[in-house]
């Protein structure tokens, strides 16, 4: 049975040079990155540029001096506010994000680098108020969570608080790291005047015509009124369990923090159970059930199996997919290596196969006291359509003794968690996204914008990955900084009075990654690079470091990451030795 590589002891003393020498190097190389980024980067080109004619790189450079140019044309403007003789209005606007995903943080964190006014006597807009609210306190930078549930990256990595990322401050010190305060640009939040604010909260409705938004705060029990000027809508999708009898009483969703501590305290009772079977010669197998075979299924399934590695006797892991094959929307080489993964762990992969039921499972010996695994045990009633063997009606059904079922399916807009966004007169789809334009604000209210998974800005809908999130949140700020400089301008003679665009979102795809196990991934890049195996796996963590929402986190991540995949290395860790399965 495997336990935590960090129980085991710290880093031999010949270890911890080589990785004192490696994070030195590693914080080098991302130096480039964190230190001076331009007022408007490169990552706001591929969200509001066509590719298809695939002249990107000469679209991008014109694309990126001609913003360049005219956002340092406004904040020149800005700071000439004495020669300004206007004195109407004093109200500095707020914009009040919802939800603290890719998307929300994203946007509060790009807002600030735009060419805001530090007093409202220019033609330009005041530098703004921020909130954020979220109902939860910590950001989850969800592809890094199935590390954190194998104890392969820290809590403060995968999802530090909101208030930690919004914060103005130093930079941690690293130990054998030199202080990078004053080196590195802390993406902007250390001008004057900024002031980003974050509220833990549920939302309970949303007034569009008087432009406020119903809060529930997590630190009082009377509901709360907050007026915005601009709205950005970026709540995302939840896992709704609403339509399946019994699955929310014993299927654990994979979304949240809290959902991923709750899966490690239910592995460590297995981990009891597995041991007292083997005391006892019990040969019984404990099954889990993972339901949904997209990317978040095919990751977690063969984590999972990677977890319990040369147990597979005793532990069987059954993936659960109502499509004809995993991964549908993944690339063809993403979705092979998948596939070969699944096959060589000895998942029993299910596919054309539905969850009809869940419930509670029952002692042979008709007793009620269960021991809390057993009280999350249940039978799993499964349908499965045009299977070898079939029933008159072309379905089968069969149960499955289940001792932990967990929940991949099924995000929507439309989960009973996100009721407070539907509390609205928004226009939404079939699926509860808000309906909006291409520049993602919605035509009868400009001011209110709405990104990510709870959005529809076009009539097939953008896939739901936090790459689409991060691209639209870039659009999304510049667009509210357009409105509401656009709005103070209306009916003034003004040069600029209403020259600043709203820019339209296109999305373009810069590849994907998934990890195949703890130490195996496989990557698909833009430019067709496609690469899988141990080298797979440390190229996506540190790029998934370098898209981490703030420097600070960049570093953190970076630092934390190699070196517990170098303590993995230094102590040795058994490879997975589950038998393969032969689907056909």
């Amino acid at each position: 049975m495997k336990r935590s590589l960090f129980a085991m002891g710290g880093l031999s003393s010949l270890t911890m040079p080589l990785l004192t020498l490696f994070t030195t190097v590693l914080n080098s190389l991302l130096l480039n990155h964190l230190i001076s980024i331009p007022l408007v980067d490169a990552a706001f080109v591929p969200s509001t540029t066509s590719f298809s004619d695939r002249r990107s790189n000469a679209v991008t450079e014109r694309t990126l001096k001609r913003m360049q140019r005219k956002c340092a044309l406004l904040r020149n403007s800005s700071l000439s506010d004495s020669d300004t003789d206007n004195d109407e209005g004093t109200k500095q606007p707020h914009i009040v994000i919802l939800g603290g995903g890719f998307g929300g943080i994203n946007t509060a964190l790009n807002l600030p680098t735009l060419p805001w006014s530090d007093t409202n006597k220019s033609e330009y807009c005041m530098r703004p108020k921020i909130t954020l609210i979220d109902k939860s306190e910590r950001f989850v930078f969800l592809p890094l969570l199935y590390e954190l549930c194998m104890e392969d990256a820290s809590l403060d990595e995968v999802a530090p608080t909101f208030k930690s990322l919004l914060k103005n401050g130093q930079m941690p010190t690293i130990p054998g790291l030199p202080s990078l305060s004053g080196l590195i640009n802390t993406d902007g939040k250390k001008e004057a005047g900024n002031e980003i604010s974050f509220i833990q909260a549920k939302v309970e409705g949303v007034d569009v015509q008087n432009q406020q938004v119903v809060i529930s705060p997590t630190s009082s029990s009377t509901p709360e009124t907050i007026d915005y000027d601009a709205l950005v809508i970026a709540t995302g999708a939840e896992i709704s369990l609403d339509g399946i009898p019994g699955a929310s009483n014993f299927a654990l969703p994979f979304y949240t923090v809290d959902q991923c501590l709750e899966l490690k305290r239910r592995l460590a009772l297995l981990d009891a159970c597995l041991d007292e079977k083997s005391k006892n010669g019990d040969s019984q197998t404990v099954n889990i059930v993972v339901v949904g075979g997209g990317y978040s299924g095919v990751e977690l399934a063969l984590n999972l199996v990677d977890r319990f590695g040369h147990s597979d006797s005793d532990v069987q892991v059954t993936l659960v997919h109502r499509g004809k094959q995993v991964l549908e929307y993944a690339t063809e080489h993403n979705r092979m290596a998948g596939i070969d993964r699944l096959s060589s762990a000895g998942v029993n992969l299910m596919t054309s196969t539905s969850i009809v039921e869940a419930t509670q499972f029952e002692n042979d010996d008709g007793s009620t006291e269960m021991s809390p695994l057993e009280s999350q045990r249940c039978i799993v009633k499964l349908r499965t359509l045009a299977n070898s063997t079939v029933s008159t009606d072309g379905e089968t059904i069969t149960s499955l003794d289940t001792h932990l079922l967990l929940w991949t399916a099924g995000a929507t807009p439309t989960s009973s968690l996100n009721r407070g966004i539907r509390n609205s007169i928004l226009p939404r789809d079939v699926m509860g996204r808000i309906l909006t334009s291409p520049t993602l604000n919605v035509p009868e209210y400009p001011n209110v914008f709405a990104i990510g998974d709870c959005s529809r800005p076009k009539k097939t809908p953008y896939p739901g990955t936090a790459q689409v999130a991060i691209q639209m949140a870039t659009v999304a700020a510049w667009n509210v900084y357009a409105t509401l400089a656009n709005e103070k301008n209306s009916g003034r003679n003004s040069p600029n009075n209403g020259s600043l665009k709203l820019w339209p979102f296109t999305y373009l795809s810069l590849g994907e990654m998934m990890t195949l196990g703890r130490n195996d991934a496989t990557i698909s890049t833009l430019g067709g690079i496609e690469i899988e195996g141990p080298g797979a796996s440390w190229v996506r963590r540190l790029i998934y470091a370098v898209r981490m929402p703030t420097a600070r986190q960049r570093l953190s991540a970076a630092v934390d990451g190699t070196a517990r995949k170098l303590a993995r290395g230094a102590l040795g860790v058994e490879e997975r030795k589950s038998k393969p399965v032969d689907w056909k």
